[in-house]
Order: structure tokens, then C-alpha cells, then sequence
């Protein structure tokens, strides 16, 4: 049941939230702690230079995370519109496409990266190498990370049908399988390099036990592996997953090859500062995305609300503004000491590193109520050609700003990226594309699960309504 007044959450919202966000910070802490042990046993192996190549390669999953096609996201807009018991074959029929493309997606990539090993071509495309087993060892994540393309779909599902708090708990069980792998690989001695492979080993671990549970939970169980139905073979189930593919490339290139960037123009040093910082970055980031993500399945049940939704994204913006610049303070002061705690006194993040990332935080949790908002074609669409353009600013000027400035400028120009391509034009054109959903008719194309129509489609068909053509008189 909706909550009387459009603009405020229902009962059962405010509990997956609140309960989800608490599980987020309560759960931190716990976190840090397995990541503290992971990164000090990595870091204590593989020194200071070769601690930024690990970390290059286990973080992949930031650099490609587009690699769903944008389909993730459809899964999730499809997840809350599923009833408990999964009897909605719209929805459902969206899952199991999804889950057929992202499969034939991982075998493309397995295949990708065992062409790579076989060229011995890892080294021209990371920028830096650590001796011969970095073929095998990143080979191996490259697969890792290609099966973990398919299992993510799981959370998606989880996060749609309300269930934010096992959600949650699935996300933060994966440091702790990728700890076990990490003091696995240190008891059988293995290469330097091997411990890339412990971070995308904990995230497939965790991503498949959230695939069972989503699975139980929504009622498809094995079905969602199954064929599309009949009634909906031949329709643009995925539709507005294009958009947000784009809108994913957008945001890697735009905010996650800063990496890729000190390793070509920089020194291993600077690559190592931004690695440890980003992690500690990444912690807090993981609560303000927890609560935004929770608004995701809030905003798609609120279609035909324009006015309640507007309200409700301005309240959101400001409470994360808010906490967003409180959280940067505390980044400050305390970012510095926590990266040299982290690794084990071997690397020295400077305070201007620690505060860029504060900047960095601020935008994109400004930003993040309007990404999880203009999900449907239309506004997808304007969303990624502003995700482009934060793309090339922050390219384009980390580009010259990694030789002289180091990990600092690379994280200032995706800073300003944001605030200019994607902040700026949220709070000038959100509220206008969101009244536009019901004169344009693009709530009925885009909200609806498994569309048998196109965007322009429906379109055309609101034109004609508002415009209908005359009868011919006869003779």
C-alpha cells in the first residue's frame, strides 16, 4: 500500500532502509577490520610497488563495471515490481533474458582474457609488470570477474523486492571470503601477483550465495534460468538498458581509471597512495550508496507522482549533501593515519589526497538520488550524454594533471567532472524531466516491465491522444 502523500516513505520502506543502512554502519567497522588484515598481509608481501598492480587488477570490477550492458540495473527496476511470490511474468520474463545475455557476456569475456594470456599481452595492457606469472595470475581474475557478471544480477533482485538488509549483509560477507583466499595464497607461498585474484574470489563467493537467496526469496527459483515465455519472446525486454550501459562506461572512465592513468603518467608511489586511499574512500561511499540504492525500487513504485517524487528527491539530496560533507572531514583528519595503518607504515597518503577524495565524495553523493531517479529511457538517455561529458573532463584533465600533481590531480579532475557535468545539471533539469514523465508518455514506456512498445512509440501515441484527428466527412 502507498503511504498517504507520495513524497514520504511507507512503513515497510522506511524499515528495508533504515535497517539496511544500519546493517551498512554497524557492519562497517567489521569491514575495515577485514580489510585492514587483507591489505597488511598483501602489502607485507608484495611491498609498495607491487601492491599498486595488485590492486590495479583486484579492483577491476570498478574499471569495467559496465560490462552488465546496463542490464543490471534493469533487473533492479524489474526486482520491484516482482510480488513475493514471483508470479509476475513481466518481471520475471526481464530476469531470465538478463540472466541469458550476461551469460553469453562471461563466456565472451573468459574467451577475451585466455586470447590475451595466450599474446602474453597483460603487460601493454596494465602499464606495469611484476614478472612472468602476471599471465596466469590475471588471467585467472579476468575469469573471475567475467563470472561474477552474471552472479551479480542476484543483489539487483534482492535490493528490487525490498530485501536492502540481506542485501546488505551478502556485500559485506565478501571481505570476509576474500580474507580466506588472501591467507590461503600466504600459507602456500604463492607469487606476489596471485593476490589479485583474492578480492574478485570474495566478490563471486558472495555474489553466488545472494543469487540463491534472491532467487528463494522472489519465488523464481531455477525458473529464472528458464526460456522467456512465450507471450513476450520478440519484445525489448531490456529496453533503456543501452542508456544505462553508457551511463555505467560514463562513470568507470569518468571516476575509476585514475589508476590506469598514475600507471602510464605517474610513479608507482602516487598509484600506491591512490590505491590505499581509495580504499579507505570506498568504505564510506558503500554506506551513502547502501541508502541511495534503497531509493531505487521507492522511485520506480512512484511513477505517476511527479510532485511527491520531486519532493522527495530534494529532501534526499540535501540529507546526503549533508552527511556527504561531514563524512569529508572525517576523511581528512582521519585518512591519512587510517592509510598508514592500513599499510602497515609502507605508504604515506598526504592530507591533500585524503581531502580531494572528500570533494570527490561530496559530488557524487549529490549526485546519486537523481542516478537512482531518471532510470526510464528518456531520462536515462539525458542522463548518459551528462555522463559522457563528466567522462571527458575528468579525462581529459587527469591527463594533465597525473604528471605534475600526481594522485591528487587525477582525483581533483574527476572531482570537477562531477560537480560540473552531473550536479550542476541535476538540480537545474530533474524536476522538469520528472513533471515531463506523464505529458511525454514516457512513464508508460519506460516504467513498465517487459515493454512491448518502444519509447518512441509511446510517444507517438500520447501525441495522437492529445491531438486526435478528425473524422473525414464522406464525399
Amino acid at each position: 500500500m502507498m503511504a498517504t502523500g507520495s513524497d514520504r516513505l511507507t512503513h515497510d520502506e522506511r524499515r528495508a532502509l533504515v535497517r539496511g543502512t544500519l546493517y551498512r554502519i554497524v557492519g562497517t567497522p567489521v569491514v575495515a577490520v577485514l580489510g585492514l588484515a587483507n591489505t597488511a598481509v598483501i602489502a607485507h608481501e608484495t611491498g609498495s610497488a607491487v601492491f599498486g598492480l595488485v590492486s590495479l587488477v583486484a579492483t577491476i570490477t570498478l574499471l569495467v563495471p559496465f560490462a552488465d550492458l546496463g542490464i543490471g540495473a534493469t533487473v533492479l527496476s524489474a526486482g520491484s515490481r516482482l510480488q513475493d511470490n514471483g508470479d509476475d511474468p513481466g518481471a520475471a520474463d526481464v530476469i531470465r533474458r538478463a540472466y541469458r545475455v550476461l551469460f553469453a557476456v562471461a563466456g565472451a569475456t573468459v574467451a577475451v582474457a585466455l586470447i590475451v594470456m595466450a599474446l602474453d599481452g597483460w603487460t601493454v595492457l596494465v602499464g606495469i609488470s611484476s614478472g612472468p606469472a602476471d599471465r596466469w595470475a590475471i588471467t585467472v581474475a579476468a575469469c573471475l570477474f567475467a563470472f561474477t557478471i552474471p552472479a551479480g544480477l542476484g543483489l539487483r533482485i534482492l535490493i528490487g523486492i525490498g530485501r536492502i538488509p540481506s542485501a546488505t549483509v551478502i556485500q559485506m560477507s565478501c571481505p570476509a571470503a576474500a580474507l580466506v583466499i588472501t591467507l590461503t595464497l600466504y600459507a602456500i607461498r604463492a607469487d606476489e601477483i596471485w593476490y589479485a585474484v583474492s578480492a574478485l574470489g570474495g566478490l563471486l563467493a558472495g555474489q553466488i550465495l545472494g543469487t540463491v537467496l534472491a532467487l528463494r526469496a522472489s519465488g523464481l527459483g531455477w525458473s529464472a534460468f528458464a526460456r522467456v515465455s512465450a507471450s513476450n519472446t520478440g519484445t525489448r525486454l531490456l529496453a533503456g538498458s543501452g542508456w544505462l550501459f553508457v551511463v555505467g562506461v560514463g562513470t568507470a572512465v569518468g571516476l575509476q581509471t585514475g589508476r590506469v592513468l598514475l600507471a602510464h603518467l605517474s610513479t608507482p608511489a602516487d598509484l600506491s597512495e591512490y590505491a590505499v586511499m581509495a580504499q579507505i574512500y570506498g568504505v564510506v561511499w558503500s554506506v551513502i550508496s547502501t541508502a541511495g540504492l534503497a531509493y531505487w525500487p521507492v522511485f520506480v513504485k512512484r511513477q505517476g507522482a511527479a510532485e511527491g517524487t520531486i519532493r522527495m528527491w530534494w529532501r534526499l539530496t540535501a540529507v546526503f549533501a549533508v552527511g556527504a560533507a561531514g563524512a569529508t572531514i572525517g576523511l581528512t583528519l582521519l585518512g591519512p593515519w587510517a592509510a598508514d595503518v592500513l599499510s602497515g607504515g609502507q605508504i604515506d597518503v598526504p592530507a591533500m589526497l585524503a581531502l580531494a577524495f572528500g570533494l570527490l565524495l561530496v559530488a557524487q553523493a549529490v549526485h546519486f538520488p537523481a542516478s537512482v531517479l531518471l532510470v526510464i529511457p528518456g531520462e536515462a538517455r539525458w542522463q548518459a550524454l551528462w555522463t559522457v561529458v563528466m567522462a571527458a573532463i575528468g579525462v581529459g584533465l587527469g591527463c594533465m594533471l597525473a604528471g605534475p600533481f600526481g594522485a591528487v590531480g587525477v582525483v581533483c579532475a574527476a572531482a570537477l567532472g562531477v560537480y560540473l557535468a552531473q550536479v550542476l545539471p541535476d538540480l537545474l533539469w530533474v524536476p522538469r524531466l520528472v513533471r515531463r514523465r506523464m505529458t511525454d508518455g514516457a512513464d508508460r514506456a519506460g516504467w513498465q516491465v517487459g515493454p512491448r512498445r518502444s519509447y518512441r512509440e509511446a510517444r507517438r501515441e500520447s501525441r495522437s491522444r492529445s491531438h486526435p484527428q478528425l473524422p473525414r466527412r464522406a464525399g
